[in-house]
């Protein structure tokens, strides 16, 4: 407490480095990223003025980042604690013009608390990349209202812009400045000047983009709306996303509870603090940045102005300490310091090892495991191999799910565009023509389609009459777990594909059956006068008879040979049994007596 009164900035710097260096170390040592991180790198590799799932700008960064530190996946890791150290920076900084130093730094700790500054900041995603930004346009707002420059009003539209292509609910922080700045009578007297004028216009230049992006892909496509659903379950969605804003903020109620609750075990002595006064304006500002856009959301939800996301909420949530700074006496009395601290380095030091701690036990767990130790370059490195052991083109494009195809983009080196469920609609940068000349790699698990000996049937209309080689790979997970995968690669134009060498030996061939033996003519009788005299008929060639050196195989017998039909001999005296020409050949010479 001594040095929250007395060196408010030095105590900032402590908080933010041990913020920052405890997120990082409990993130730094996973092997893969969180889900939304394969999102980011497959949307920022192809440069859009919008994306099927998220507006620009976070994957714009993403790409950027990566680029700048060699496609390490890491870089997203910085971008995100970036993000949030930049925020809480900024956040004291609006918080000094208005309730001291030491009110903006007892802001930040407050802050820290609120529910998407805790694990969602090892993740780069829409809600992370604009907190800079929405807490920037506030900064700039109150600037523009207070001094003369016109640069501030040209930031103002700067920064609005990129707030909305960061996140669309940033639109709603815009509006609710805008009718700040009717109600409110400084605000109003700077409405006859060329600043909103040109804030607008600096808006509307940078967000030109996006809005032509918007207007050529369907804006339903891009922000889906439910106003064509039923009232009834469109109600009940905002009352979940106002709750779910209250959840986010429970952290901050139940220490500031803590720290100002009278009469609690191991509260320690009371300590005074003393803090500026905000003026009407301020006051008025703040509460109306931390409250108004989330009910506008929930609002426009109902009549499909805004759509309620994943990372919706947490965009509008960063000004809820300060706000509650803003609403202390002047002279605060914390009436249980020392719990109320015990209670705050839990929640600094608690969660970060609570979330790494968390993420390995699930890996080695009876669950699925998380994406963040997922052997992802494994299966990157696997697919690789199947396409280039079969071409030496290179693999251009993945298709599959923005999950698994996700997984084999980010590791494969040139990086290939990735066809999401082969959607062209999801893919504009996947035209027939690209997918025909390239070809392409498509990859599911067993948990998406149960076969892996045919391609799954979603992507056979887009991906063509070509017949693709189709395989299985299992994918070891640690801890005992495997994944099936099939895999199909339709090959680029012109290449052909050689099938796929026979899992077991062909059978041994049988050897072929030995030839029939010459069939002899009947020899004549002898003379019937002096037959000691007559020379010996020359003998016949003998063919060799088969012998047991070269049997034939059991498994496989050859048909016996018919038996040779003999001429019937022109003499009526019977042959001696003895002297019958025989199928293995002709009797060897007789002596004649």
């Amino acid at each position: 407490m001594e040095m929250l009164r007395n060196r408010p900035q030095r105590l900032l710097l402590w908080v933010l480095g041990l913020y920052g260096t405890l997120w990082f170390v409990s993130a730094v040592s996973f092997t893969g990223l969180p889900a939304v991180g394969y999102e980011m790198a497959l949307f920022g590799n192809e440069l859009q003025g919008g994306y099927w799932k998220y507006p620009p700008l976070a994957p714009w960064l993403t790409e950027l980042a990566s680029l700048a530190t060699g496609r390490w996946n890491g870089a997203q890791l910085l971008l995100a604690l970036g993000s949030a150290l930049m925020t809480l920076a900024l956040l004291w900084r609006l918080g000094a013009a208005i309730v001291g130093g030491t009110g903006a730094t007892l802001a930040v700790a407050l802050t820290i608390l609120i529910g998407c500054f805790g694990p969602q900041v090892t993740a780069y995603d829409p809600a992370i990349a604009s907190l800079p930004f929405g807490v920037a346009v506030v900064l700039l707002y109150r600037k523009a209202i207070f001094q003369e420059a016109r640069s501030n009003w040209i930031a103002l539209g700067v920064t609005s812009a990129l707030l909305i292509a960061a996140n669309h609910a940033g639109a709603a922080l815009i509006l609710v400045l805008a009718g700040h700045l009717l109600l409110t009578a400084d605000g109003r007297r700077r409405l006859l000047s060329a600043g909103p004028g040109i804030a607008a216009a600096a808006c509307f230049v940078v967000l030109l983009p996006h809005l032509m992006w918007l207007a050529q892909a369907n804006t339903a496509s891009a922000v889906p709306g439910d106003a064509a659903g039923p009232l009834w379950p469109r109600v009940g969605t905002a009352f979940a996303f106002v709750f779910g804003q209250v959840g986010l903020n429970l952290g901050l109620i139940v220490i500031a509870g803590l720290a100002l609750i009278p009469r609690l075990p191991l509260q320690g002595e009371p300590a005074g603090l003393d803090l500026t006064a905000p003026s009407r304006f301020d006051r008025s500002l703040l509460l109306s940045v931390a409250v108004l856009p989330s009910l506008l959301v929930a609002i426009g939800s109902v009549f499909g102005w805004f759509s309620i996301g994943a990372y919706t909420g947490s965009a509008l949530i960063a000004f809820s300490g300060l706000a509650l700074v803003a609403l202390l006496p002047a002279h605060l009395t914390i009436r249980a310091p020392r719990l109320a601290v015990a209670a705050w380095l839990l929640v600094l030091f608690g969660v970060p090892i609570g979330y790494a701690t968390s993420t390995y036990s699930r890996a080695y767990g009876s669950g699925p495991v998380p994406t963040e130790l997922y052997p992802a370059r494994a299966l990157s490195t696997a697919m690789q191999s199947v396409w280039k052991s079969r071409t030496t083109r290179p693999l251009d494009i993945v298709t599959g799910s923005t999950r698994e195809a996700g997984f084999v983009a980010a590791y494969a080196s040139p990086r290939p565009s990735v066809f999401i469920d082969a959607d062209f609609a999801k893919s504009p940068w996947i035209t027939p023509q690209r997918l025909k000349q390239s070809g392409t790699l498509v990859v599911w698990t067993t948990d998406e389609f149960s076969r892996t000996d045919v391609l799954p049937p979603p992507y056979r209309a887009a991906l063509g009459d070509t017949p693709p080689l189709i395989g299985t790979m299992v994918l070891p997970l640690g801890g005992g777990k495997l994944k099936a995968y099939g895999w199909a690669m339709i090959a680029p134009e012109g290449v052909v594909v050689p099938a796929p060498a026979s899992p077991t030996p062909p059978a041994q061939a049988a050897p072929p059956p030995p030839a029939p033996p010459t069939p002899v003519p009947a020899l004549p009788p002898p003379p019937a006068a002096a037959p000691s005299a007559a020379a010996p008929a020359p003998a016949a060639p003998q063919p060799a008879a088969p012998t047991s050196a070269s049997p034939i195989p059991a498994a496989e017998p050859s048909p016996a040979p018919a038996a040779p039909t003999t001429p019937a001999p022109t003499t009526p005296a019977p042959m001696p049994a003895d002297e019958r020409p025989s199928p293995a050949g002709p009797p060897p010479a007789r002596p004649s007596q």
